[in-house]
């Protein structure tokens, strides 16, 4: 119990830490964090607005919200992928475990997440819109969200620390990723003869029922959401097992 706690410590120093570093000598500093989602909705706004008449309903809240979710996953794993060669020092000289400094980094990332969600919140009520019963799922949604992240930082850690350029190919994935779930369009503009291919995309299936429950006020169907759970779990138990089994061999050569 005392190692439980003591885990659970440091991985919330170590992403306070890392939370004030981020910004540290910043002009904007934590104001950059308001600033990212609403520039990244300002421009896709623009585009699928003017130039692309993607026809849905409240499609500023539709797509701020699909950014920021979008944004945690990027952002969580991308930092992930550094995090153990750019804390190599304290691996060495300190009893640390890895999975400690991914998760740390994932929870510096999640407190990013919970402050876009508050810009989210700011623009949702201050454009009019009201919750119902049915956003109380979102907390549920949070939660698969965080583990979903968690499970994959810690499998790309590992690739990341094997391979080179691992993290050049991770961006490629992440573009590709981004227009394969649905944050600038619907889940309805998917071809029948592929939406069971598109819906194995966790992070798809999360974004669509956020939207669902907070602004368009309807429950996920119970067997949809139980889905998406077993899929998550099932990437997390992936993510586990891979940086179990390769971390030390990989760590050794850093």
């Amino acid at each position: 119990m005392k190692d439980v706690k003591y885990s659970i410590n440091l991985i919330k120093e170590l992403a306070w830490a890392d939370f004030k570093l981020k910004y540290y000598g910043s002009v904007l500093g934590l104001f950059w964090t308001f600033l990212k989602p609403l520039l990244m909705l300002l421009i896709l706004y623009m585009v699928f607005t003017h130039f692309v008449n993607v026809g849905i309903p409240d499609f500023q809240i539709y797509l701020l919200l699909g950014i920021v979710f979008w944004n945690f996953f990027a952002d969580a794993t991308r930092d992930s992928m550094s995090s153990i060669k750019s804390k190599s020092q304290i691996i060495r000289n300190t009893r640390v475990s890895g999975v400690i400094i991914v998760l740390s980094t994932c929870l510096h990332s999640t407190l990013t997440f919970f402050v876009n969600l508050l810009v989210f919140f700011l623009v949702f009520f201050a454009s009019g819109f009201s919750l119902s019963l049915s956003a109380v799922v979102l907390i549920y949604l949070l939660l698969l969200q965080i583990v979903l992240v968690s499970g994959i930082s810690l499998f790309v850690s590992v690739l990341n620390m094997k391979f080179t350029d691992f993290s050049h190919m991770w961006d490629v994935f992440l573009q590709m990723l981004f227009w394969s779930t649905p944050i600038v369009y619907s889940e309805n503009f998917v071809p029948k003869s592929y939406v069971k291919f598109f819906l194995l995309n966790p992070l798809a299936r999360i974004i669509i029922d956020a939207r669902n429950t907070v602004v368009y006020h309807f429950f996920p169907e119970p067997k949809q959401l139980f889905i998406t759970t077993v899929i998550i779990i099932l990437l997390f138990s992936l993510g586990i097992y891979v940086f179990r089994k390769y971390y030390r061999m990989m760590v050794d050569n850093i």
